[in-house]
């Protein structure tokens, strides 16, 4: 039997967005909760990679939060085939309320080679707006002095 490794672009697929938080990481999924100390929006997310180890190789990955269920596949595809599959879903967690979830892929004719379950709190869309406009406000007075924003600027 041929061994199969993750690629760069595999590794690019599976990364844990920048405002994200790992949860899980290996082949087989997790069973877990969050909670949070205040009512927040919640993204959670799950990517697997596999390899086909004959035709017809299906990679499905899904997110179960009590009875629902939201699922991602990818395939058929045909023996040695690598096959990314991803699935997000959001919701609310309540404040001083757990709240379970599984995610785990699901594979047919397919070795799974890596599974990641990451988290991300959500910005409202006003406080988004308020950061950005503090960040312009920031770099208007170096604007205007013909400076780059201060981010940019080097110290010596």
């Amino acid at each position: 039997m041929a061994h199969f490794k993750l690629n760069d672009g595999d590794e690019k697929f599976l990364a844990v967005p920048q405002d994200g938080v790992l949860v899980f990481a290996g082949a087989s999924g997790t069973e877990t909760f969050i909670e949070r100390d205040r009512d927040v929006t919640v993204r959670i997310m799950v990517k697997s990679v596999g390899v086909a180890t004959a035709d017809d190789g299906v990679l499905e990955v899904a997110i179960e939060l009590g009875d629902a269920r939201a699922k991602g596949q990818d395939g058929p595809l045909p023996n040695e085939s690598t096959l990314r599959a991803s699935q997000s879903v959001q919701v609310i967690v309540k404040a001083g309320q757990r709240l379970a979830f599984k995610a785990y892929p699901t594979a047919t004719n397919v070795m799974v080679l890596r599974t990641v379950v990451s988290t991300a709190d959500m910005i409202p869309a006003p406080l988004e707006a308020q950061l950005a406009a503090n960040r312009d406000a920031q770099a208007a007075p170096a604007a205007a002095n013909g400076q780059a924003p201060a981010e940019h600027n080097e110290v010596r």
